[in-house]
């Protein structure tokens, strides 16, 4: 049977795949080589083409070939300033006749110059479309300025119908675009939607081939719009797009939601699998912390850092455990041989023994008897002398397998410490929300068994943005960081601090009530006052807003939280920098 042959699709999804397995950057160059070696074909860039093609003209004229070899100097040196220069070279000088000079000459007579048609105010907006759309290419903009000044003059006709057609565009005469006219707000509206469609839909519909290609039939549409039954027909074919894209995003965001619901029901088992064992424990938890919240992609690259940094870490410590566990099985199966070799020793002596006193039973000669009993004598020493080396080796073994324990039990605990890690938050060193959770459940039992109030505060930061805006987001993450310094500082060792969320943080105050929880809150922003914080030569006077509530009757989390919040919004409606406590 003839094998199936590979469509291009097939070839370019294996040529992906090979760029994977070599670790190769999936550039053009890197995915046109890995193509071409599995599609069996050799086929050559674009440069490639125009250089073999200059070379080709160099026969006969030796500039061309000078050129070819500056190109790909330059492609090799990957200077694509030059390379764009020299391919420039190539352009024809254009159908431009006449100086700078006398084309300015020309178009500021003809600016001033009345025109049936065309005012002066529609002229100058068609010379800042073509100097905003050519200004970097003084041949095209030679070439639309003259074209322009011929439109106006009535001389359009003489004018190629690609430069013709783009030109009216550009320049529309006046009785079509009348100032605030109707007409005129409707184009500009035609405008701002080709805009819309081209360069922010279209552009992220490039993984939805059916969508994209309908978002470009409707901007088609949208550019070949003049009329009123044009600009209707247009608003239909919208209109169709919009639902086709709202189904769509609908469609997404169940893909979406399902994909992170299987996420997290395979680590939901894989914790299962492995919940004895610690080397897991903070991977899965970190993964479980992203899922459990909006993604953001801020979030996922802290989320990847902390992880790889775990588990390079939880990676050398594991080492050293199996280093160490190995030590001990091989203690044990010394310490096992010791002992088979004991009993061998022991059996062999029992033999020695049983022999001399057969000896010792038929001798009757006192010579005889004397050389039995030096015999008996030299085997018994030995008897001990083995005796005590193998008493001297197992006891070498218990002290070095008394070490190894030791020190797995240390690497033990230090994989406990970095498991739990998986708790904090990646910028702050606050716990996050997984570890707020643990936190809470462990702070409310505690107080109900005891009897003893506990209250919750809940700051944030005043005034975040613009301090994001004028430090950028480095100096904003470096202003959580001396946030949650300062108060952990200030904070008694049993309070508990979380980041809540962005500039949000949660304090757990335990054996406290909300009077009590105002004063350390005060407290904590008269201690952030006095540290002024620094980024990059630049200082700031970082406050915040906060509220506390004190739990009620067995108050869930979410309850006492919500109430803390709705305090801390009042102070901030009551001028910011304050403590408020939750109505009771």
């Amino acid at each position: 049977m003839m094998a199936q042959q590979q469509t291009p699709t097939d070839i370019a999804r294996l040529a992906l795949r090979e760029l994977g397995q070599r670790q190769l950057p999936p550039t053009p160059d890197n995915f046109r080589r890995a193509y071409d070696d599995i599609a069996g074909v050799k086929t050559e860039s674009p440069l490639q083409m125009l250089t073999r093609a200059l070379r080709d003209a160099g026969i006969s004229n030796s500039k061309w070939l000078g050129l070819a070899t500056q190109m790909e100097a330059a492609a090799a040196k990957g200077d694509m300033a030059a390379l764009e220069q020299l391919v420039r070279q190539l352009m024809p000088a254009g159908n431009v006749s006449g100086s700078w000079g006398e084309i300015l000459r020309e178009v500021l007579t003809e600016l001033e110059a009345n025109r049936p048609g065309y005012t002066r105010s529609k002229k100058k907006d068609a010379i800042e479309r073509v100097l905003s759309n050519f200004g970097g290419d003084a041949t095209a903009l030679a070439s639309k300025l003259q074209g322009l000044t011929a439109l106006w003059r009535g001389e359009g006709e003489n004018l190629p119908p690609e430069l013709l057609a783009e030109l009216k565009e550009s320049s529309p005469p006046a009785d079509e675009e009348a100032p605030g006219s109707p007409a005129a707000t409707a184009i500009w509206w035609r405008e701002m939607l080709v805009q819309t469609l081209e360069f922010g839909v279209l552009a992220s519909l490039s993984h939805l081939p059916e969508l994209a290609r309908h978002a470009q039939e409707v901007l088609d549409q949208a550019r070949s719009a003049r009329t009123d039954k044009q600009l209707y027909s247009l608003g239909t074919a919208l209109k169709s797009f919009w639902m086709r894209l709202e189904i769509n995003r609908d469609a997404q965001s169940r893909l979406h939601e399902a994909l992170l619901q299987l996420m997290r029901l395979l680590m939901a088992n894989v914790s299962e699998l492995v919940i004895d064992d610690e080397w897991m424990q903070g991977q899965t938890q970190i993964i479980n912390d992203i899922m459990m919240q909006p993604l953001e992609i801020g979030t996922l690259y802290e989320a990847e850092s902390a992880l790889k940094e775990l588990l390079f870490k939880q990676g050398k410590l594991k080492h050293s455990v199996i280093e160490a566990r190995e030590a001990m099985k091989k203690m044990a199966e010394d310490f096992v041989a010791r002992l088979a070799q004991m009993t061998e020793y022991t059996n062999r002596y029992h033999g020695k023994i049983e022999a001399y006193q057969t000896q010792i039973s038929n001798t009757q000669d006192v010579v005889e008897l004397s050389a039995v009993l030096d015999g008996l004598m030299r085997d018994t020493h030995s008897m001990q002398m083995d005796s005590l080396r193998a008493h001297d080796d197992m006891k070498d073994m218990q002290v070095k397998a008394d070490e190894a324990h030791i020190k797995v039990r240390e690497l033990t605990m230090e994989i406990s410490q970095l498991s739990e890690l998986a708790h904090e938050d990646y910028l702050t060193g606050t716990l996050n929300r997984r570890g707020m959770d643990e936190a809470f459940e462990r702070e409310f039992s505690r107080a109900e068994r005891a009897g003893k109030p506990i209250s919750v505060a809940l700051l944030d930061i005043d005034h975040f943005k613009k301090l994001n805006d004028t430090m950028g987001h480095d100096g904003g993450d470096a202003a959580l960081k001396h946030l949650a310094q300062v108060t952990r500082e200030a904070l008694r060792p049993t309070d508990v601090l979380a980041r809540y969320g962005g500039e949000e943080f949660v304090i757990i105050l335990p054996e406290t009530n909300m009077e009590e929880g105002i004063e350390v809150m005060t407290r904590v922003q008269r201690d952030l006052t006095k540290n002024i914080f620094m980024h990059e030569n630049q200082k700031a006077l970082i406050t915040f807003s906060a509220g506390v509530a004190e739990r009620r009757p067995m108050e869930l989390q979410e309850t006492i939280v919500k109430r803390a919040d709705e305090a801390m919004y009042r102070a901030k409606h009551a001028g910011r920098n304050r403590v408020l406590g939750a109505i009771v």
